[in-house]
């Protein structure tokens, strides 16, 4: 703990309506009953929050894309004042975040902007793959599937038939792997629909590392790829792409990985502007922060989600840009707003892993969940059971009173 200091003198100002900025603003919003005077101010481009973990089933037809939108009106407190405006800057010095709507003012600022597609810089990629980053996206890639099988239809070659059928998944991570599976099980279905037979769609999955799910436990990852296996997706390892062109990916070893879809879910890195407000940055542009999750040398700019680069001391590394993190990082930063504004002393982030789970197909799933590793139905239905208690919480912290 460290000493009290003079809390916040003007709003506290919320960028990003992500999983981190939503839940600060709904965890600081049950605590403000004391603190009357204190305006919260949420700031987004959309009007809804994203369910981003459900956007693998949206790319796969397996779920509305309306459903994993959830309008910010029906979440937000009235005591919330909700801007929805394009952030195009920040000025740490003058405290104010730039905005198409004008210049906002703060007292504290929470960055919660999340992140976007790492391209590495490949040759192409931005231009011809599709990222999986937001509803937008994976909208974009269930349509472009659909025109896929529709091209795929009318050629009169069964190997041409299979090549324009056929969907690239390029990264390895939670969302290529759930993307492939959902899309293995259900394109035979579809593609019947479309007027092909139903052993003309393939799914490929490539992975630069040495495995997919990096960071998994051996066990979890031999489950995944069996299942994988099982669904007819072919996995590849150890595929470092050099090039996106109009066939597809061409790998550095020469070799061209063909498709008719082209989806990119190969990682994540901090929005340009993080790059441009002269904050102290570290890997992928996130931002770098102290214990109590404030910017390096800016007491007044928190920071979680995606965009915060915390170190865990067990591992020594950054904490991955998941969920559970940004979840735990909003609820900490909520904690030392209110500690600010009731002039306690603020408390350190710890991060506790409630492990990790990954639904493989529309039936089945792995999990890793408390030192035990399981696969199957049982996995899948823990995965269904995780989304459907996200969405009762942030419905429930509404009216949430401490």
């Amino acid at each position: 703990m460290e000493e009290p200091a003079p809390g916040p003198s003007g709003p506290i100002v919320v960028a990003g309506g992500g999983y981190a900025g939503l839940h600060v603003t709904l965890r600081l919003t049950a605590r403000l009953g004391d603190h009357p005077g204190v305006e919260l101010i949420l700031v987004d481009r959309n009007d809804y929050h994203q369910v981003l973990t459900e956007l693998p089933r949206v790319a796969a037809g397996t779920r509305a894309a309306d459903a994993v939108r959830l309008p910010l009106p029906d979440l937000l407190a009235e005591r919330v004042r909700f801007v929805r405006t394009e952030i195009t800057g920040l000025d740490p010095a003058g405290r104010q975040l730039r905005t198409v709507a004008g210049p906002i003012g703060w007292g504290r600022l929470v960055l919660a902007l999340g992140s976007r597609p790492n391209d590495f810089a490949i040759p192409g990629l931005a231009e011809r793959a599709l990222p999986m980053y937001s509803v937008g996206d994976a909208e974009r890639v269930w349509a472009a599937v659909g025109r896929a099988l529709d091209d795929a239809a009318l050629a009169t070659d069964a190997e041409e038939q299979r090549r324009r059928a056929t969907v690239v998944v390029g990264g390895g991570g939670a969302t290529g792997v759930e993307l492939a599976g959902e899309l293995a099980e259900m394109l035979p279905e579809v593609a019947v629909r479309h007027g092909l037979a139903p052993d003309r769609p393939a799914v490929l999955l490539i992975e630069a590392g040495p495995a997919i799910l990096a960071g998994s436990s051996t066990k979890l990852v031999d489950e995944a790829t069996r299942i994988l296996a099982g669904l007819g997706v072919r996995v590849r390892t150890g595929a470092v792409v050099a090039a996106a062109t109009e066939e597809g990916f061409r790998l550095t070893d020469g070799q061209v990985v063909r498709g008719g879809v082209v989806v990119w879910a190969g990682g994540v890195k901090a929005p340009g502007l993080v790059a441009e407000s002269g904050l102290p940055t570290g890997h992928n542009g996130r931002v770098k922060v102290d214990r109590y999750l404030r910017a390096l040398d800016h007491p007044d700019i928190y920071v979680a989600g995606d965009l915060a680069s915390v170190t865990d001391p067990d591992s020594g590394h950054v904490l991955p840009p998941l969920a559970q993190v940004a979840l735990e990082e909003g609820e900490t930063v909520a904690r030392n707003l209110h500690a600010e504004l009731a002039g306690r002393s603020r408390e350190a982030f710890t991060f506790h892993d409630k492990g990790f789970v990954v639904s493989v197909g529309v039936r089945r799933g792995v999990a890793d969940v408390a030192g035990f590793t399981s696969g199957g139905r049982l996995a899948h239905l823990l995965k269904d059971a995780i989304e459907w208690e996200y969405r009762l919480s942030v419905r429930h912290l509404r009216g949430w009173d401490p």
